[in-house]
Protein backbone atom coordinates (compact mmCIF):
# COMPACT_ATOMS: atom_id res chain seq x y z
CA UNK A 1 0.00 0.00 0.00
CA UNK A 2 1.15 3.54 -0.73
CA UNK A 3 1.68 5.44 2.53
CA UNK A 4 0.19 8.66 1.18
CA UNK A 5 -2.81 7.80 -0.96
CA UNK A 6 -3.66 4.35 0.35
CA UNK A 7 -3.79 2.97 -3.19
CA UNK A 8 -2.19 -0.26 -4.27
CA UNK A 9 1.22 0.03 -5.95
CA UNK A 10 0.83 3.48 -7.54
CA UNK A 11 3.00 4.28 -10.50
CA UNK A 12 4.56 7.68 -9.87
CA UNK A 13 5.79 9.41 -13.01
CA UNK A 14 9.44 8.93 -13.76
CA UNK A 15 11.22 12.28 -13.57
CA UNK A 16 13.07 14.71 -11.44
CA UNK A 17 11.65 15.74 -8.10
CA UNK A 18 10.82 19.43 -8.04
CA UNK A 19 9.62 20.99 -4.82
CA UNK A 20 9.43 24.69 -4.08
CA UNK A 21 8.65 26.56 -0.89
CA UNK A 22 6.87 29.71 0.19
CA UNK A 23 7.61 31.28 3.58
CA UNK A 24 5.02 31.83 6.29
CA UNK A 25 5.87 34.69 8.65
CA UNK A 26 4.78 35.72 12.13
CA UNK A 27 3.76 39.19 13.35
CA UNK A 28 7.42 40.18 13.79
CA UNK A 29 8.22 39.09 10.21
CA UNK A 30 10.21 36.10 11.45
CA UNK A 31 9.92 32.74 9.74
CA UNK A 32 7.29 30.46 11.25
CA UNK A 33 7.40 27.83 8.54
CA UNK A 34 7.30 27.07 4.82
CA UNK A 35 4.55 25.73 2.62
CA UNK A 36 5.99 23.17 0.23
CA UNK A 37 4.77 23.54 -3.34
CA UNK A 38 4.74 21.08 -6.20
CA UNK A 39 5.02 22.21 -9.80
CA UNK A 40 5.31 19.91 -12.77
CA UNK A 41 3.56 18.98 -15.98
CA UNK A 42 3.94 15.36 -14.89
CA UNK A 43 0.92 15.65 -12.57
CA UNK A 44 -1.30 16.62 -15.52
CA UNK A 45 -3.02 14.12 -17.73
CA UNK A 46 -5.84 14.07 -20.24
CA UNK A 47 -8.29 14.11 -17.34
CA UNK A 48 -6.71 17.10 -15.60
CA UNK A 49 -4.59 17.71 -12.53
CA UNK A 50 -4.00 14.70 -10.30
CA UNK A 51 -4.10 16.17 -6.79
CA UNK A 52 -3.39 12.87 -5.03
CA UNK A 53 -0.34 12.36 -7.21
CA UNK A 54 0.94 15.89 -6.58
CA UNK A 55 0.47 15.46 -2.82
CA UNK A 56 2.21 12.09 -2.83
CA UNK A 57 5.13 13.44 -4.83
CA UNK A 58 5.48 16.51 -2.60
CA UNK A 59 5.59 14.42 0.57
CA UNK A 60 7.84 11.70 -0.78
CA UNK A 61 10.23 14.09 -2.50
CA UNK A 62 10.46 16.42 0.47
CA UNK A 63 10.98 13.88 3.22
CA UNK A 64 12.56 10.92 1.55
CA UNK A 65 14.67 12.38 -1.25
CA UNK A 66 15.58 15.96 -0.38
CA UNK A 67 15.48 15.66 3.38
CA UNK A 68 13.31 18.04 5.36
CA UNK A 69 16.10 20.06 6.94
CA UNK A 70 17.61 20.79 3.55
CA UNK A 71 14.36 22.40 2.44
CA UNK A 72 12.99 24.19 5.49
CA UNK A 73 15.67 24.07 8.19
CA UNK A 74 14.22 23.87 11.71
CA UNK A 75 10.87 25.41 10.78
CA UNK A 76 7.33 24.07 10.43
CA UNK A 77 6.32 22.58 7.10
CA UNK A 78 2.86 23.07 5.56
CA UNK A 79 1.61 20.57 2.96
CA UNK A 80 -1.70 20.41 1.09
CA UNK A 81 -3.48 17.09 1.40
CA UNK A 82 -6.30 15.79 -0.77
CA UNK A 83 -9.41 13.88 0.29
CA UNK A 84 -7.79 10.46 -0.06
CA UNK A 85 -5.32 11.22 2.70
CA UNK A 86 -8.02 12.11 5.24
CA UNK A 87 -10.23 9.16 4.37
CA UNK A 88 -7.46 6.54 4.18
CA UNK A 89 -5.51 7.91 7.18
CA UNK A 90 -2.17 6.49 6.18
CA UNK A 91 0.95 7.46 8.22
CA UNK A 92 3.43 10.08 7.03
CA UNK A 93 7.24 9.67 7.16
CA UNK A 94 7.78 12.77 9.29
CA UNK A 95 7.73 13.96 12.88
CA UNK A 96 4.15 15.16 13.41
CA UNK A 97 5.36 18.06 15.56
CA UNK A 98 6.96 19.61 12.45
CA UNK A 99 4.00 19.13 10.12
CA UNK A 100 0.93 21.25 9.38
CA UNK A 101 -1.60 19.36 7.23
CA UNK A 102 -3.76 21.61 5.06
CA UNK A 103 -7.33 20.67 4.15
CA UNK A 104 -7.83 21.98 0.62
CA UNK A 105 -10.80 24.24 -0.08
CA UNK A 106 -12.20 21.91 -2.75
CA UNK A 107 -12.59 19.00 -0.31
CA UNK A 108 -16.24 18.53 0.61
CA UNK A 109 -16.52 18.30 4.43
CA UNK A 110 -18.43 15.03 4.45
CA UNK A 111 -18.87 12.91 7.57
CA UNK A 112 -16.02 10.71 6.40
CA UNK A 113 -13.66 13.66 5.96
CA UNK A 114 -14.69 15.21 9.29
CA UNK A 115 -14.06 11.90 11.04
CA UNK A 116 -10.63 11.60 9.43
CA UNK A 117 -9.62 15.15 10.37
CA UNK A 118 -10.85 14.52 13.92
CA UNK A 119 -8.73 11.38 14.25
CA UNK A 120 -5.63 13.12 12.92
CA UNK A 121 -6.15 15.98 15.35
CA UNK A 122 -6.54 13.51 18.22
CA UNK A 123 -3.27 11.84 17.18
CA UNK A 124 -1.42 15.14 17.58
CA UNK A 125 -1.30 16.46 14.02
CA UNK A 126 -1.74 20.18 13.40
CA UNK A 127 -4.57 20.77 10.93
CA UNK A 128 -5.10 23.93 8.86
CA UNK A 129 -8.10 24.88 6.75
CA UNK A 130 -6.92 26.29 3.42
CA UNK A 131 -8.64 29.21 1.63
CA UNK A 132 -11.26 29.61 4.35
CA UNK A 133 -14.21 31.73 3.19
CA UNK A 134 -16.24 32.09 6.42
CA UNK A 135 -18.84 29.62 5.13
CA UNK A 136 -21.00 27.63 7.63
CA UNK A 137 -20.23 24.33 5.90
CA UNK A 138 -16.74 24.39 7.45
CA UNK A 139 -17.98 24.78 11.03
CA UNK A 140 -17.89 21.02 11.82
CA UNK A 141 -14.14 20.98 11.07
CA UNK A 142 -13.20 23.99 13.19
CA UNK A 143 -13.01 22.14 16.56
CA UNK A 144 -10.40 19.82 15.05
CA UNK A 145 -8.24 22.53 13.46
CA UNK A 146 -5.52 24.77 14.83
CA UNK A 147 -4.95 27.17 11.93
CA UNK A 148 -7.35 28.87 9.53
CA UNK A 149 -5.87 30.24 6.29
CA UNK A 150 -7.80 33.11 4.69
CA UNK A 151 -7.10 34.28 1.13
CA UNK A 152 -7.47 38.06 1.44
CA UNK A 153 -6.67 38.97 -2.17
CA UNK A 154 -10.27 39.11 -3.43
CA UNK A 155 -12.02 39.41 -0.08
CA UNK A 156 -13.29 42.47 1.74
CA UNK A 157 -11.58 41.22 4.88
CA UNK A 158 -12.58 44.25 6.98
CA UNK A 159 -16.22 43.16 6.73
CA UNK A 160 -15.46 39.95 8.63
CA UNK A 161 -14.17 41.41 11.90
CA UNK A 162 -16.91 39.70 13.95
CA UNK A 163 -16.25 36.28 12.38
CA UNK A 164 -12.50 36.77 12.90
CA UNK A 165 -13.10 37.51 16.58
CA UNK A 166 -15.25 34.37 16.90
CA UNK A 167 -12.52 32.21 15.35
CA UNK A 168 -9.91 33.67 17.68
CA UNK A 169 -12.19 33.07 20.68
CA UNK A 170 -12.10 29.38 19.72
CA UNK A 171 -8.30 29.41 20.09
CA UNK A 172 -7.66 29.26 16.33
CA UNK A 173 -4.60 30.88 14.77
CA UNK A 174 -5.44 32.99 11.71
CA UNK A 175 -3.13 32.96 8.72
CA UNK A 176 -3.58 35.58 5.97
CA UNK A 177 -2.76 34.33 2.47
CA UNK A 178 -2.02 36.45 -0.62
CA UNK A 179 -0.65 39.33 1.43
CA UNK A 180 0.83 41.43 -1.35
CA UNK A 181 1.82 44.74 0.25
CA UNK A 182 2.89 46.29 3.53
CA UNK A 183 -0.52 47.95 3.64
CA UNK A 184 -2.19 44.51 3.48
CA UNK A 185 0.09 43.23 6.22
CA UNK A 186 -0.63 46.13 8.56
CA UNK A 187 -4.39 45.85 8.00
CA UNK A 188 -4.75 42.11 8.66
CA UNK A 189 -2.44 42.33 11.64
CA UNK A 190 -4.78 44.87 13.22
CA UNK A 191 -7.72 42.58 12.45
CA UNK A 192 -6.13 39.82 14.53
CA UNK A 193 -4.13 37.64 12.13
CA UNK A 194 -0.95 36.12 13.54
CA UNK A 195 0.62 34.39 10.51
CA UNK A 196 1.13 35.74 7.00
CA UNK A 197 1.88 34.29 3.58
CA UNK A 198 2.40 36.00 0.25
CA UNK A 199 4.81 38.28 -1.55
CA UNK A 200 4.50 41.27 0.75
CA UNK A 201 8.00 40.68 2.11
CA UNK A 202 9.36 40.97 -1.41
CA UNK A 203 7.41 44.05 -2.44
CA UNK A 204 8.34 47.70 -1.90
CA UNK A 205 6.44 49.38 0.88
CA UNK A 206 3.63 51.73 -0.13
CA UNK A 207 4.84 55.25 0.56
CA UNK A 208 3.62 58.74 -0.21
CA UNK A 209 7.05 60.02 -1.19
CA UNK A 210 10.20 58.53 -2.65
CA UNK A 211 12.46 60.38 -0.24
CA UNK A 212 14.67 58.22 1.93
CA UNK A 213 14.97 58.66 5.67
CA UNK A 214 18.36 59.90 6.81
CA UNK A 215 19.24 56.43 8.13
CA UNK A 216 18.31 54.66 4.89
CA UNK A 217 20.04 57.34 2.86
CA UNK A 218 23.26 56.59 4.75
CA UNK A 219 22.70 52.88 4.17
CA UNK A 220 22.30 53.39 0.43
CA UNK A 221 25.40 55.61 0.30
CA UNK A 222 27.36 52.93 2.13
CA UNK A 223 26.21 50.23 -0.28
CA UNK A 224 27.04 52.52 -3.21
CA UNK A 225 30.56 53.25 -1.97
CA UNK A 226 31.35 49.63 -1.22
CA UNK A 227 30.15 48.59 -4.68
CA UNK A 228 31.95 51.41 -6.52
CA UNK A 229 34.09 49.63 -9.11
CA UNK A 230 36.58 52.55 -9.06
CA UNK A 231 37.43 51.97 -5.39
CA UNK A 232 40.70 50.21 -4.70
CA UNK A 233 41.53 47.72 -1.95
CA UNK A 234 42.66 50.33 0.56
CA UNK A 235 39.54 52.45 0.04
CA UNK A 236 37.17 49.51 0.53
CA UNK A 237 39.03 48.26 3.59
CA UNK A 238 39.13 51.71 5.14
CA UNK A 239 35.43 52.24 4.47
CA UNK A 240 34.46 49.01 6.21
CA UNK A 241 36.82 49.70 9.09
CA UNK A 242 35.04 53.02 9.74
CA UNK A 243 32.10 50.99 11.04
CA UNK A 244 33.32 48.87 13.95
CA UNK A 245 30.11 46.85 14.03
CA UNK A 246 30.33 46.07 10.31
CA UNK A 247 34.01 45.16 10.60
CA UNK A 248 33.25 42.79 13.46
CA UNK A 249 30.43 41.07 11.59
CA UNK A 250 32.46 40.67 8.40
CA UNK A 251 35.48 39.24 10.21
CA UNK A 252 33.36 36.92 12.35
CA UNK A 253 31.55 35.64 9.26
CA UNK A 254 34.76 35.11 7.29
CA UNK A 255 36.19 33.10 10.19
CA UNK A 256 33.01 31.06 10.64
CA UNK A 257 32.43 27.43 9.81
CA UNK A 258 30.37 28.52 6.80
CA UNK A 259 33.51 29.82 5.07
CA UNK A 260 36.12 27.45 6.45
CA UNK A 261 39.33 29.32 5.66
CA UNK A 262 42.44 27.41 6.76
CA UNK A 263 43.99 30.50 8.33
CA UNK A 264 42.31 32.93 10.71
CA UNK A 265 41.63 36.33 9.12
CA UNK A 266 42.36 39.13 11.59
CA UNK A 267 41.90 42.33 9.55
CA UNK A 268 39.78 43.73 6.76
CA UNK A 269 42.90 44.19 4.61
CA UNK A 270 43.67 40.51 5.12
CA UNK A 271 40.09 39.66 4.20
CA UNK A 272 40.45 41.47 0.87
CA UNK A 273 43.54 39.40 0.07
CA UNK A 274 41.98 36.08 1.10
CA UNK A 275 38.45 36.40 -0.26
CA UNK A 276 38.86 39.02 -2.97
CA UNK A 277 37.18 42.33 -3.59
CA UNK A 278 34.01 40.90 -5.13
CA UNK A 279 33.11 38.62 -2.26
CA UNK A 280 34.06 41.15 0.41
CA UNK A 281 31.79 43.70 -1.27
CA UNK A 282 28.95 41.18 -1.37
CA UNK A 283 29.27 40.14 2.27
CA UNK A 284 29.61 43.71 3.48
CA UNK A 285 26.54 44.67 1.46
CA UNK A 286 24.66 41.75 2.99
CA UNK A 287 25.40 42.87 6.54
CA UNK A 288 24.48 46.47 5.74
CA UNK A 289 21.16 45.35 4.24
CA UNK A 290 20.48 43.13 7.25
CA UNK A 291 21.01 46.11 9.54
CA UNK A 292 18.04 47.95 8.08
CA UNK A 293 14.69 47.78 9.82
CA UNK A 294 11.04 47.64 8.78
CA UNK A 295 11.35 44.70 6.43
CA UNK A 296 11.06 40.96 6.74
CA UNK A 297 14.24 39.05 7.66
CA UNK A 298 13.10 36.53 5.06
CA UNK A 299 14.24 39.05 2.46
CA UNK A 300 17.80 38.29 3.51
CA UNK A 301 17.15 34.58 2.92
CA UNK A 302 15.63 35.38 -0.47
CA UNK A 303 18.64 37.54 -1.33
CA UNK A 304 21.09 34.82 -0.34
CA UNK A 305 19.28 32.05 -2.24
CA UNK A 306 19.13 34.22 -5.36
CA UNK A 307 22.80 35.07 -4.97
CA UNK A 308 23.82 31.42 -4.65
CA UNK A 309 21.65 30.36 -7.60
CA UNK A 310 22.93 33.22 -9.79
CA UNK A 311 26.54 32.41 -9.01
CA UNK A 312 26.14 28.68 -9.71
CA UNK A 313 24.07 29.28 -12.84
CA UNK A 314 26.60 31.71 -14.32
CA UNK A 315 29.46 29.37 -13.43
CA UNK A 316 27.73 26.39 -15.02
CA UNK A 317 26.86 28.17 -18.27
CA UNK A 318 29.94 30.42 -18.35
CA UNK A 319 27.81 33.54 -18.76
CA UNK A 320 30.13 35.94 -16.96
CA UNK A 321 31.82 36.60 -13.64
CA UNK A 322 30.30 34.38 -10.90
CA UNK A 323 30.99 36.93 -8.15
CA UNK A 324 29.23 39.67 -10.11
CA UNK A 325 26.28 37.33 -10.57
CA UNK A 326 26.27 36.70 -6.81
CA UNK A 327 26.03 40.46 -6.18
CA UNK A 328 23.20 40.81 -8.71
CA UNK A 329 21.20 38.18 -6.83
CA UNK A 330 22.00 39.79 -3.50
CA UNK A 331 20.91 43.27 -4.60
CA UNK A 332 17.77 42.07 -6.39
CA UNK A 333 15.58 42.55 -3.29
CA UNK A 334 16.90 46.00 -2.41
CA UNK A 335 13.76 47.69 -3.74
CA UNK A 336 11.73 45.71 -1.19
CA UNK A 337 13.84 47.14 1.64
CA UNK A 338 13.92 50.76 0.55
CA UNK A 339 10.98 52.90 -0.63
CA UNK A 340 12.41 53.38 -4.11
CA UNK A 341 12.02 51.45 -7.34
CA UNK A 342 14.87 49.31 -8.60
CA UNK A 343 15.33 51.78 -11.45
CA UNK A 344 15.86 54.62 -8.96
CA UNK A 345 18.11 52.57 -6.70
CA UNK A 346 20.36 51.32 -9.49
CA UNK A 347 20.95 54.91 -10.57
CA UNK A 348 22.53 55.45 -7.14
CA UNK A 349 24.80 52.40 -7.35
CA UNK A 350 28.05 52.67 -9.35
CA UNK A 351 27.82 49.13 -10.73
CA UNK A 352 29.18 47.79 -14.04
CA UNK A 353 26.77 48.15 -16.94
CA UNK A 354 26.05 44.41 -17.20
CA UNK A 355 24.95 44.24 -13.56
CA UNK A 356 22.78 47.35 -13.99
CA UNK A 357 21.12 45.80 -17.04
CA UNK A 358 20.21 42.68 -15.08
CA UNK A 359 18.77 44.55 -12.09
CA UNK A 360 17.10 47.41 -13.93
CA UNK A 361 15.98 45.97 -17.24
CA UNK A 362 16.27 42.18 -16.79
CA UNK A 363 18.61 42.11 -19.79
CA UNK A 364 22.26 41.29 -20.38
CA UNK A 365 24.32 38.21 -19.45
CA UNK A 366 23.24 38.06 -15.81
CA UNK A 367 19.52 38.52 -16.45
CA UNK A 368 18.85 34.87 -17.27
CA UNK A 369 20.50 33.72 -14.06
CA UNK A 370 18.50 36.19 -11.96
CA UNK A 371 15.25 35.25 -13.68
CA UNK A 372 16.08 31.58 -13.17
CA UNK A 373 16.56 32.18 -9.43
CA UNK A 374 13.22 34.02 -9.22
CA UNK A 375 11.42 31.29 -11.18
CA UNK A 376 12.78 28.59 -8.90
CA UNK A 377 11.74 30.38 -5.70
CA UNK A 378 8.22 30.66 -7.15
CA UNK A 379 8.38 27.01 -8.25
CA UNK A 380 8.04 27.80 -11.95
CA UNK A 381 10.20 25.09 -13.49
CA UNK A 382 8.94 25.27 -17.07
CA UNK A 383 9.99 28.83 -17.97
CA UNK A 384 12.60 29.68 -20.57
CA UNK A 385 15.11 30.69 -17.89
CA UNK A 386 14.54 27.54 -15.84
CA UNK A 387 15.07 25.41 -18.93
CA UNK A 388 18.48 26.94 -19.61
CA UNK A 389 20.07 23.75 -18.27
CA UNK A 390 18.97 20.20 -17.59
CA UNK A 391 16.30 19.66 -14.95
CA UNK A 392 18.61 17.32 -13.07
CA UNK A 393 21.40 19.87 -12.86
CA UNK A 394 19.08 22.77 -12.06
CA UNK A 395 17.37 20.76 -9.35
CA UNK A 396 20.71 19.91 -7.75
CA UNK A 397 21.86 23.52 -8.04
CA UNK A 398 18.74 24.84 -6.30
CA UNK A 399 18.80 22.35 -3.43
CA UNK A 400 22.50 23.01 -2.83
CA UNK A 401 21.74 26.74 -2.74
CA UNK A 402 19.09 26.13 -0.07
CA UNK A 403 21.54 24.00 1.93
CA UNK A 404 24.25 26.60 1.64
CA UNK A 405 21.95 29.40 2.75
CA UNK A 406 20.70 27.41 5.76
CA UNK A 407 24.33 27.03 6.85
CA UNK A 408 25.08 30.72 6.23
CA UNK A 409 21.94 31.75 8.12
CA UNK A 410 23.12 29.78 11.12
CA UNK A 411 26.45 31.60 11.12
CA UNK A 412 24.82 34.89 10.21
CA UNK A 413 22.48 34.72 13.20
Amino acid sequence: MNEITGTSQPVLPVGISRVGRQPILDRNLNIYGYELLYRSDEAFSETGFDGDLATARTVLDSFLEFGLHRLVGPHQVFINMTRAFFTELQPLPIDKSRLVIEVLEDIEPTAEVINGVSRLHAEGYTIALDDFRFEPRWNPLLPHCSIVKVDILHLDIDAYQQQINELKSMGLTLLAEKVETREDFDRVKILGFDLFQGYFFAKPQIVTTSRLSSNKNIVLQMIAKINDQNSDIDEIASLIELDANLSFKVLRFINSAAISFPKKVTSIHQAVIYVGMHRLRAWSTLFIMAGMDNFSPELITTSLVRAEVCKSHVTELKLGDPESAYTVGLLSTLDAMLPLSMQELVNELPLPEQMIEALKERSGPYAMSLQCAIDLEECHWLTEAAQSMSVERLNSLYVKALERVEMIRGEFA
